[in-house]
This record gives structure tokens, C-alpha cells and sequence, in this order.
């Protein structure tokens, strides 16, 4: 004690010897150098020697042992001296400084840094300090749970109530409570979270101080205001809308296979020598369609379709007669060597070509062209078109050596009917013979695929080029393009169906991504009327899109 005693008298002595600084700091050696204050601060406030004590050494022999004060260690003595100065409230030991660190919004919560430091004997030991957080925005305020601070006195008596269960105390508990012990320097870190809502944009915080005596009376004080909230940097919304698919409907699978054929008959015959001029290659194509097709098991047969054409060389009546004859004879003839029943197979003809001799001579550089279409496109009788033609000489003759064979030829159409296919079957046809499929079966097979993917995508892909004019496939593959987000692509295939109630959903997507909010709702709710899940999740990214246009707002103020 009597190196404690000595350095009150020491510091007393500096403080005296001082007069002008109310503030001295030093290194003190006490009994030989045995006892060390290696730094402390001495505040001369009023009447009383304040000191705060850093490190202490002992040395004990050779080996010195540091203490270092976990906090500063505190001593107030009574001085006399012959001078009052004027103190600054600030620079007064027992202060309690309460600081807002940070007021922020962070993740649609609003944050509070508090920050409260308790110097010297502020806290005296029968009272107790509530420090309450308020944010004030106009009429809107927002209270949080408190900091307690208690004397070691008071904080006794608070335990006991506590045992007995007072309902003062536990039915108004703050958020956190402490106990000071009288001449010990005290930093709490005080933070709290409270869901963000709007008006907060706008709200300031005011850190009120409730101080309870021994008599049970309470003061309110408030110790600390902070600015505006802090908002969080806002990048926009990403709207993740869900696009809807349509399962299409079974269908009676038909297709058909083209081709045509330029058979070469003698001068004003019908008859089909499968020997004459380029009968054997042009025979050997149409046998080749119609193998092809009987050799699938799994498709039938179900018609065939000969058109024959002629072209304009000759009389009307006559090339009628013939057009129709050849027509017939290559019905016979496939009947006859290809096993197709005679019964299925229907014939018609044309006499004379005058639409394809117009393509020709359109493509050509004919002499006299513009001439040549003109006659074409008269509305003289085939007789007298050919008469004109003919008058013209040289392109006559050109068109007759030229154009007029390509006109003479037959037309086929070979219609058959395809089994159903399982999922699997369907997977070995989808790149080699996709056309075998139907749109459902093509649509199941896509969907066995991850979304997204080449396979996915792929299908959906020959899903529209099979099924350009079905609406079904216009809806899907507006969907496809939706998910990939090529908007302008979309929109054309969107139109085509914008009256068909089953794309509405996609038609809101549409218009949620083109940021034209009230025209998406009315489609979306449309959809949604009809229990579509998709135009549920996407009613409910709209809400958030509209929320974060008006927080965006606030934000770019």
C-alpha cells in the first residue's frame, strides 16, 4: 500500500506543479525502481485527482513481471488547490458517450451499430441506466429492446426480483442487460436487427436514456441522434418468370410422300414402254418411293395420288384426252408391277401446263419475254395462246425444245398411315427419321430431356418445322424462345396465337420481361383463372417486380 500511497502523493505533486493542463501523462519509478507505473493519465476535475493507470511492474530480483490492467485502473482523491478552473462537460471522467456506428438496410433488415462507453464512475452503484434505440420517421416510429445497465448494487436487487419473478422485470426484459462496477471503464457493442419496411427510408434514431434512482423515480434523457438510414445499393430486380408448355393432343398419324416423274410417251400415245427414252430411270424412281414405304413395318399404305400433266403443244381437247390417259396407264402400271391395290390409287390430270410454262419463262432470258407472259397471262383460250406463241417464231421454238418436255410429266403422292411409338422408340427415331413421329410424341421426348439442353432444344426445333401452322407448336416454341430470352423472335410467334387463351401465360411472360407491368398482369391473371401453376409463381414475380421499382425509386431520389 505504500507504493500506492506514494504515487497519489506523486501525481498530486505533478498536478499541482502543472496549474495549467488539467491533463498529464508520465512514467513513474517508485521504491528504488522496484515498483514501475509505466503509463498513466491524471485529469484534475474540480475538486478530485483523477488517475487512470496503464501497465504496472514488480521487479522481483532480475525478472521484472508486467500487470496490465484489463481495463484502466481508476483512482479519485480529493485535492485542495488554491485555483477553480472551468471544466469542459466533455473532458469529465464520468462521461457516458453513446455513439450510432452504423444505421443501415441490409437484406430487407435495417441494422444498428450502438456503440456506448462508460468512463469512471458514471455508474454509481445503486443506479441503473435503460438505453433505448427509437427510429422516428414522421408518425411512423419503431422501438427497439433495450441495453440495462446496471450498478453492482442495483443489478442485485434486479437478480432478486428476477428469482421472485416480479412482472415488472420479467414482463419488460431487455434485449441485453450488464452489470458496471463502480470506477471501471466500460465499452459495450450494442446491435440489433428489425424488419425493414419503407417509411424507414426516411427515419432518423434517437438513443433515449431512461435513468432510474434508488428512489424508484425515473428521468428520460435522449444521449444520441444518428441521420437517414443507410440504404443498400439496389441493382434491379431480375424477374424469373416460368413459362408454361401444352402438351399436345394425340393425333391419327398421316403422312405422305411426294415425287414426280418424266415418262416419255410416242407422239399421241398413251401406252408406258418401260424401255423408251428415260422410262427406266423415271420408272425406277417411283418404284423406289413406293419399296421404301412397303418396306417400313411400321407404316401402311393407305392411298396413292397420279397427276399427269401436259404441256401446250397441240390441241386442247387432244392433250386433255392424253393428260388423263398417262395418268391412267401409270396407275395401271404401278398396280400391276408394284403390288399397290388398284383401289386405293386415284387419278387426275392436267391438259395443259400454262402455270408451269410461266415459271419457266420467268426464269429464262427468252427472247421477246415480256411478250411471252403477256400471252401467257391473257385470258385467251388455250387454243388461242398457242396460235399467238406460235406467230412469235423464234421463242416458240425455244420453248419447245426448251420448256415443253419439263412440262410433260406425272406427279405422285404416296399417302400412308404410322404406327404409335413408345418413348423409347421414339428416341431411335428422333434423329433418324423425325418425321415418323407425331408433334405429342416428339413434345414427350423433348420433355425426357433437362430443359435447356441441345436435345431439348433440338426437338422443339423440329417440333416448328413440322408443325409451322399448329398452334400448339407456335405456343411451345414461343415458350422455348421466351426461356432464351430472344424477345423479338418470340413475339413474332406470339402473334400468330395472341387470340388462343392457352398462350396467355406465355404472352405475360412476355411482356413482365419487356417491363410493360400492367399489360403482363392482365394476361398472367387470364392464365391464373384457369389454375395454371406457372401464372401463379408469375404473379407473385410481378408483385416483386412492382415493390422493387418503387424501392429503386426511392433509392435514385
Amino acid at each position: 500500500m505504500r507504493y500506492i500511497y506514494s504515487l497519489i502523493l506523486t501525481l498530486f505533486s505533478f498536478t499541482l506543479y502543472a496549474q495549467q493542463p488539467e491533463t498529464i501523462t508520465g512514467r513513474v519509478e517508485l521504491g528504488d525502481g522496484r515498483f514501475v507505473i509505466e503509463s498513466f493519465t491524471a485529469h484534475l476535475v474540480g475538486d478530485s485527482l483523477y488517475v487512470e493507470m496503464g501497465d504496472l511492474k514488480l521487479m522481483d530480483g532480475n525478472s521484472p513481471t508486467t500487470y496490465r490492467f484489463a481495463v484502466p485502473a481508476v483512482f479519485a482523491v480529493p485535492v485542495k488547490t488554491q485555483t477553480r478552473r472551468r471544466v469542459d462537460p466533455t473532458e469529465y471522467a464520468g462521461q457516458m458517450k453513446v455513439t450510432v456506428r452504423e444505421l443501415s438496410e441490409q437484406d430487407d433488415e435495417l441494422f444498428m451499430d450502438i456503440e456506448v462507453r462508460m468512463h469512471g464512475d458514471v455508474m454509481n452503484r445503486r443506479l441503473s441506466y435503460l438505453l433505448i434505440p427509437e427510429l422516428i420517421a414522421g408518425d411512423s416510429t419503431a422501438t427497439g429492446a433495450g441495453l440495462l445497465v446496471n450498478g453492482w448494487g442495483k443489478d442485485q436487487l434486479y437478480r432478486r426480483m428476477m428469482k421472485f419473478g416480479y412482472s415488472s422485470v420479467v414482463d419488460d426484459l431487455p434485449e441485453m442487460k450488464i452489470a458496471v462496477t463502480n470506477y471501471t471503464d466500460t465499452l459495450v457493442r450494442y446491435t440489433m436487427r428489425l424488419p425493414y419496411e419503407p417509411w424507414m427510408d426516411e427515419a432518423t434514431l434517437d438513443i433515449h436514456q431512461v435513468v432510474g434512482s434508488p428512489a424508484r423515480k425515473e428521468q428520460l434523457y435522449t444521449l444520441a441522434s444518428a441521420g437517414r438510414v443507410q440504404l443498400q445499393p439496389r441493382i434491379p430486380y431480375e424477374v424469373k418468370p416460368q413459362v408454361n408448355f401444352i402438351l399436345p393432343e394425340r393425333e391419327d398419324k398421316r403422312r405422305n410422300m411426294q415425287g414426280q416423274a418424266f415418262l416419255d410417251f410416242a407422239v399421241g400415245r398413251s401406252v408406258i414402254v418401260p424401255t423408251f427414252r428415260r422410262n427406266p430411270e423415271e420408272l425406277a424412281k417411283i418404284e423406289a418411293a413406293i419399296r421404301k414405304v412397303q418396306s417400313d413395318p411400321d407404316v401402311q399404305i393407305t392411298g396413292l395420288f397420279i397427276e399427269g400433266y401436259a404441256s401446250p403443244e397441240g390441241s386442247y381437247a387432244s392433250n386433255e384426252r392424253l393428260a388423263a390417259e398417262r395418268a391412267q396407264a401409270l396407275s395401271n402400271y404401278i398396280s400391276q408391277h408394284y403390288g399397290v391395290p388398284a383401289g386405293i390409287i386415284r387419278t387426275s390430270s392436267v391438259a395443259e401446263d400454262w402455270d408451269g410454262l410461266r415459271v419457266l419463262v420467268e426464269e429464262s432470258d427468252l427472247v421477246r419475254k415480256a411478250e411471252v407472259l403477256a400471252v401467257i397471262d391473257s385470258d385467251d383460250a388455250p387454243d388461242r395462246k398457242e396460235a399467238r406463241l406460235k406467230a412469235m417464231g423464234y421463242p416458240w421454238t425455244a420453248m419447245t425444245g426448251g420448256m415443253f418436255p419439263q412440262l410433260r410429266r406425272v406427279e405422285y403422292q404416296i399417302d400412308f398411315s404410322v404406327k404409335d411409338y413408345s418413348l423409347e422408340e421414339s428416341r431411335t427415331l428422333d434423329t433418324r427419321n423425325p418425321e415418323m413421329l407425331s408433334q405429342r410424341e416428339l413434345f414427350l421426348l423433348a420433355q425426357s430431356y433437362e430443359q435447356g439442353s441441345p436435345e431439348w432444344e433440338n426437338l422443339f426445333e423440329t417440333i416448328i418445322r413440322q408443325y409451322p401452322d399448329v398452334p400448339v407448336a407456335i405456343i411451345n416454341y414461343a415458350a422455348v424462345l421466351l426461356s432464351r430470352r430472344e424477345l423479338t423472335s418470340a413475339k413474332r410467334y406470339l402473334d400468330r396465337v395472341a387470340d388462343n387463351p392457352a398462350a396467355a401465360n406465355n404472352l405475360g411472360v412476355f411482356h413482365l420481361l419487356t417491363g410493360d407491368l400492367e399489360t403482363a398482369e392482365q394476361y398472367i391473371r387470364r392464365a391464373a383463372e384457369t389454375g395454371s401453376p406457372e401464372a401463379a409463381h408469375n404473379l407473385s414475380e410481378l408483385e416483386a417486380k412492382r415493390d422493387d421499382n418503387i424501392r429503386m425509386q426511392r433509392y435514385n431520389r
